[in-house]
């Protein structure tokens, strides 16, 4: 790697304790390969033992020597950050929605999901402050955690902007768990300002073949679309395949390396990577594909691009050129989610309810009878006897699950619903500035408020690119 390329590569690990198959083979396995590549910036997902984390960097400290793990919610947040220049600062910011108490299986509430970020001091651009995150999962066919989803790219957004308005060169990266028609994509692409590393190096080959993978198999996928999980070629995915309905036959792109392109760093190549079986195996490294991206490094600024949004102007909250289309899209949804919030809470709160009044009833019941338990007739004490053990054991179960109602439905419920309020106010807001911006013309945000009123998402990404083209060869 020359000293002017930036080698940064991102990885989901699939390291979860007992559930991920052969997890100290893989993560070893991970482990060897990264200790004889030649990578500058590492980050990895889904790495939940610290174990696995801290052989991973014992294997690597020769060529990635700076490293941070970081510790979220009760089960770790999984991710972490490897690094061949200093890490002088790092930090993890909590998202507001992720999860819910009562899906325990899912995990994601568990976990504390967030975004790490480090501040890596390059010699020669300064600080470059790396991101990644593990965004919510989508979970069986109805996706019910969009919303979640939704605001943590909106909070991700924010993050990205405020780094980019202090100066620095920002690179985000992770599963992001969303494909490139969806909104979250498209916040971070519109209103964060950032670059899809890997469409940008195959933008000129994907407007000639086009996003079809027609008689291509799924290794010639991988690469054509960059896909990265679900793919039929990973022998983790193969199995869950065959046993759930999938509508594509090549997979999905999930996982992302985004940057702010500045005349300091621009992307000259990016691959899916670590797509071959582990030596000596007939496994992959894990169920997701790694994404790899090359940065030529400049580091003599030169005048930036005008189409490039600046420090000053992302310091602005209301600059943007999200869609306005997209924006109300997304206030539906979200109000949707406050609505179905609403309901849940008010179900477990009257499930609170009726558990509170069996609870009294049975102590009355109990008290009732309890002179005839303490000297019963002689026929009967069995029968009082086990009339009792079985009262006092449904007492626990209706105490247990009144107290498991009132926690979810009131404290969490009312957070919840709370939080997506807060979260629509502000994409409210952002809607106003948007509108505002159309009717005073503004010539940056009005490019993209061009599109029809309701677009269906496919007709979004297509024209969402054909406007990335535009502005990238402006």
């Amino acid at each position: 790697m020359s000293i002017n390329d930036l080698s940064v590569l991102t990885l989901n690990c699939w390291g979860l304790y007992f559930i991920a198959k052969q997890r100290k083979t893989r993560l070893r396995a991970i482990a060897d390969a990264l200790s004889n590549e030649n990578h500058d910036i590492v980050t990895l997902q889904e790495i939940w033992m610290l174990e696995d984390f801290e052989y991973l960097k014992s294997k690597v400290e020769n060529v990635l020597p700076f490293s941070n793990y970081y510790y979220s919610g009760a089960l770790g947040s999984g991710l972490a950050i490897l690094s061949r220049f200093p890490i002088v600062s790092t930090s993890y910011f909590r998202y507001t929605l992720a999860g819910r108490p009562l899906k325990i299986f899912h995990g994601d509430y568990y976990v504390g999901k967030g975004c790490a970020s480090a501040c890596i001091n390059h010699p020669d651009i300064g600080i470059i402050e790396v991101f990644t995150t593990h965004l919510h999962a989508g979970y069986g066919d109805v996706d019910e955690y969009e919303g979640h989803r939704v605001t943590e790219s909106w909070e991700l957004s924010n993050l990205l902007r405020a780094s980019a308005a202090q100066g620095r060169q920002v690179i985000a990266t992770g599963d992001f768990n969303s494909i490139p028609t969806s909104y979250n994509y498209a916040l971070l692409k519109k209103h964060a300002f950032m670059t899809d590393a890997w469409l940008e190096a195959h933008s000129e080959r994907l407007s000639q073949t086009g996003l079809d993978p027609g008689h291509r198999s799924p290794h010639e996928c991988i690469q054509h679309l960059g896909i990265t999980c679900d793919s039929p070629a990973n022998t983790w995915s193969k199995h869950f395949l065959k046993q759930q309905p999938h509508s594509k036959q090549v997979g999905d792109r999930l996982d992302y390396i985004f940057y702010r392109r500045t005349s300091q760093i621009t992307c000259t190549g990016s691959v899916v990577a670590m797509t071959d079986y582990i030596p000596g195996t007939q496994m992959c490294y894990s169920d997701h594909f790694a994404v790899q991206a090359t940065f030529s490094i400049n580091s003599q600024p030169t005048q930036v691009n005008s189409t490039s949004p600046s420090a000053v102007q992302l310091s602005n909250p209301s600059f943007t050129t999200f869609p306005l289309s997209i924006a109300q899209a997304v206030l539906t949804l979200l109000r949707r989610d406050q609505v179905a919030t609403r309901k849940t809470a008010y179900r477990l709160l009257l499930l609170f309810g009726v558990a509170i009044i069996m609870l009294l009833f049975l102590c009355v019941s109990t008290v009732a009878v309890l002179p005839d338990w303490i000297a019963p007739k002689d026929e009967s004490q069995l029968k009082f006897l086990l009339g009792s053990l079985a009262s006092s054991l449904v007492m626990i179960i209706s105490a247990v699950i009144a107290t498991i109602c009132v926690v979810v439905g009131f404290v969490f419920g009312h957070t919840e619903e709370r939080a997506l309020r807060q979260f629509i106010e502000e994409i409210q807001l952002l809607v106003a500035s948007i509108q505002e911006d159309s009717r005073s013309d503004a010539p940056f945000v009005h490019l993209s408020n061009q599109a029809s009123d309701n677009p269906s998402r496919e007709t979004f990404y297509n024209e969402f690119n054909e406007r990335t083209r535009l502005l990238d060869d402006a």
